[in-house]
């Protein structure tokens, strides 16, 4: 592998890989035609025979009116948030394990098709799982200390000044900071899945090993978290403004919306493994 010059070197070679290598947008295309589906499932819930089994839980923790048309589609972000969790816990971690397998073969030369990783890297799938719900489980800690930060705030009487302002920012800078803890974690614990996958190593070590690698690049990988996420500003925009954007446009213009979501957040997630696990690869190879 040749010498990087990282940050922008990274991404531009996480490009050409990209370009030159077809067989790594299947894991991309497989873990959108998963989100996609239960999307769809979701919005079509209400509708017979799916109601018959999801009527009752949307009835029970949400209401009655929020399983049918069109409160249904207020809801439907909220409990797609909540399968996406699942996708990426029991699926979407893994994929992209089994695209940092496939990076690794590609730079080794080798053949690479996702059968075969997919294969090669069941016997870690435990262990991808782990680190998974480990990075889920410091970013509800974060998300829950910001949690009491925004209750403090609705307390806030202003209507202006200083603390008015302060309200402000809190209460509308709820998904930007969920993004910005998101982008801190990952970068935290990202070289988990590689070193799992590639390394054969369980959570704990591989979890020591990750701080290894961390420590000898720490500002190189969060810049290779934080720039591809800045991608996903635009999308934070439009799902704040759903609501008002289905009373101008179509109703439904919440699924077209948390689509793209979908689209833009697998590309990033799968963009960034490759580049972290090109940047494992370079320091593995020039200790």
């Amino acid at each position: 592998m040749p010498k990087l010059s990282p940050p922008f070197t990274l991404l531009r070679s996480s490009f050409n890989i990209f370009k030159a290598n077809k067989q790594l947008f299947y894991p991309f295309i497989l873990l959108v035609f998963i989100n996609l589906l239960a999307l769809e499932i979701l919005y079509f819930s209400p509708q017979y025979p799916l109601s018959v089994f999801f009527a009752p839980i949307v009835s029970h923790i949400w209401g009655e009116v929020y399983a049918h048309y069109p409160m249904d589609l207020l809801l439907l972000p909220k409990t797609f948030y909540y399968a996406q969790l699942c996708i990426y816990l029991f699926i979407g971690s893994f994929l992209l394990g089994v695209t940092a397998h496939m990076v690794a073969g590609i730079n080794n030369e080798e053949t690479v098709n996702l059968k075969k990783s997919l294969r090669k890297c069941s016997s870690s799938y435990i262990h991808i799982v782990l680190s998974a719900i480990l990075s889920l489980a410091l970013f509800q800690g974060l998300n829950s200390a910001y949690g009491l930060v925004f209750q403090r705030a609705l307390k806030i009487h202003s209507t202006s000044g200083i603390y008015f302002w302060i309200k402000k920012l809190v209460v509308l800078g709820v998904p930007y900071m969920q993004l910005i803890f998101s982008v801190f974690i990952t970068a935290l614990l990202i070289y988990m899945a590689p070193i799992i996958v590639l390394e054969q190593k369980k959570i704990f070590k591989a979890l020591f090993g990750n701080f290894k690698f961390l420590f000898a690049s720490f500002w190189l990988t969060l810049v290779l978290v934080l720039v591809p996420n800045l991608l996903y500003v635009p999308v934070l925009l439009l799902r704040d403004n759903m609501v008002f954007l289905g009373s101008l446009t179509v109703p439904g213009i919440q699924v077209w919306v948390i689509a793209l979501s979908i689209l833009v957040s697998t590309a990033i997630n799968i963009f960034i493994i490759t580049a972290v696990t090109i940047n494992y690869l370079f320091i593995k190879e020039n200790p």
